[in-house]
Order: C-alpha cells, then structure tokens, then sequence
C-alpha cells in the first residue's frame, strides 16, 4: 500500500481523468463474440477482445508514474552515460518505445490468462481451447476459444465489464450486474434453438424507473474526451448455425449467421443527439445503452425475446 503526494496525484489526474470518462461502459473495448452450435447442441465460443492502444498507453503511463512519484524527481546516478554531449538523451525514444512495446505485450498475456481462468463463467462443461494475440493499427487483446458439450448449459454474460482485465469499482452496482444471455435445446429430427435475451431495461424506454439521485450536467471537454475514445469501441453478439435452418423468428439473418447484436459507437457518436443523451445518463450495462441507441440506423439490436431457431 502506497500513500499519493499531492503533487502525484496532480501529475497523473488528467490521465486519470481521461480514463475515468472512457470507462462507464468498461472502457474502448472491441467485443465480438460468435457462437457456433451444432446439430447435437455442442459447439464453440470464438471471442475477441480487444482495448484501444490509446486507453491501454494511458493506463501504462498512469500506472507508472504513481509507482515512481513518490520517490520525487531525483537526479539519475547514469543520465550523464546516458546523454550525449549535446545534452540529448540517444537512446530515450528507442527505450520508450521498447518499454510501451513490451507493457502492452504483457498486458495482453495478462488478459489472455484471465481469459482461459474466466472459462467456469460460461457454465458448466466449458472448456478453454486456446487464445492468441490480435493488434491492428489502433487495437490490441486477444481471440480466445472455448468448447461446450450442451449449449443448455452456456451462460454469455453480454456486459463485457469482466473481460478486459481491468478492475471495476466496487461500489458501483450497475457495472457489476451481469446480463446473462441463456438457451435451451431440444435435439430432434429438425432440431430446435430458444434464445432468451436478457430484459430491457424499462427506465430507457419509459424514461421513469427507480428514484435516483440528480446527475451533474456534461462537462463539454469530458464529451470530446469520451469521443475520442469511443470512437473504436464495438460489441457484437453472433450466432452461426452448423447446419441449415428450417425456421427463425431472427430479425437480422444472413444464410446460417443470425446477429443478436451489432453496435458500433463509431456511428453512435456520430448522432449528436444521441450523444448528448448518452454523456448525460452514462449507461452502465448493455441494456442501457440498448434502450438509448436502439434506433439508430445502422446498428443490429434485436428486439425479439425470446429469439427461435429450428435448424437441422
């Protein structure tokens, strides 16, 4: 346990601050997950889950100056070997560089662990395959792969707030709730599929719900800082058959792919509207945000609960 000197903790409050307004829905993730199921009722869970190098950047720098401010800003015993005559650091990029390289490599292999211990979440019989890293130009996480033997089973909690790695706030309630996507399967001749979504969150759809305590109107430089770190995020729900399908009351089918859910903030944020209602209610959950994005064209949300499915 450490102790935070003032000026540590003005040092490091604009990162802090930058994160913290990233963060009310688990921070600039990439979440896609695919469910493939079989005729039988076994199948696969292909996830990926990715954090914006930005946010990630952020955390390292975060991280690191809490753990060397309290020591002050003492003189290096080696800086004079280190500098050049012209008083330049030669080698302060290229060591950046390395250690920024390096703390995202290990956070990554921090975030696949949790992901093979994570694999009891997903119910009983499921079993961790493998994980491997992914990075793009503005991402990096990881792809993970488990099996399961009876889809009755499978549990998917949809709020991906337990997949990044990252600790939640203990006293925020909304951010600890999960939102279980269960199934049931009857096996047969032309097998048949029951997709129970969790519920709607009523409060959005209403605008009433349970009493709560008045929120601080948008600060306008928190709403940029949110755009610029929503503005990669994404979540998406499939579910591949491995067979042919017969029947569904599926809103958004493609051949054997239905899509549960598709949201990408990239075009969220480009509703102003939108927008300023989601700075406002800062939602929390999956469910939450559903209720506020819903009709925005060009995401997939479906509405049908429960989703059906008769495939053989």
């Amino acid at each position: 346990m450490f102790i935070l000197t003032m000026e540590v903790f003005m040092r490091n409050l604009t990162i802090f601050c930058a994160i913290i307004a990233c963060l009310f829905l688990s921070g600039c993730i990439q979440n896609d997950t695919v469910i493939h199921v079989k005729p039988d009722g076994s199948g696969t869970i292909e996830e990926t889950v990715a954090l914006s190098n930005m946010l990630m950047a952020s955390f390292q720098n975060m991280s690191k100056g809490m753990s060397e401010g309290d020591a002050g800003a003492k003189p290096d015993a080696d800086a004079g070997s280190a500098a050049s005559a012209d008083g330049k650091d030669n080698h302060k990029d290229t060591d950046g560089a390395k250690d920024k390289a390096e703390g995202m490599d290990s956070f990554i292999q921090s975030m696949m662990k949790d992901a093979q211990a994570r694999e009891t979440q997903y119910g009983p019989g499921v079993k961790f395959v493998s994980a491997a890293p992914v990075k793009t130009e503005t991402m990096s996480g990881y792809k993970a792969i488990y099996a399961f033997k009876n889809i009755n089973t499978l549990r998917i909690n949809q709020n991906p707030e337990k997949k990044t790695g990252m600790p939640a706030d203990s006293k925020d309630q909304a951010a600890k709730k999960e939102e279980i996507i269960s199934f049931n399967f009857v096996k047969g001749p032309v097998s048949k599929l029951t997709v129970h979504m969790p519920a709607m969150d009523k409060k959005n759809d209403t605008g009433k719900g349970d009493e709560q305590k008045p929120k601080p109107a948008p600060d306008p430089g928190t709403a940029e800082m949110t755009k610029m770190f929503f503005k990669d995020m994404s979540i998406s729900l499939v579910l591949v058959i491995d067979g042919s399908i017969v029947e569904t009351n599926a809103t958004y089918r493609d051949k054997s792919q239905l899509t549960l859910l598709d949201m990408n903030f990239g075009k969220i944020i480009e509703n102003a509207k939108v927008f300023e209602k989601l700075n406002a209610e800062q939602p929390k959950t999956i469910e939450e945000m559903k209720g506020l994005v819903k009709e925005i064209a060009g995401l997939k949300i479906e509405m049908n609960n429960p989703v059906e499915v008769a495939f053989k």
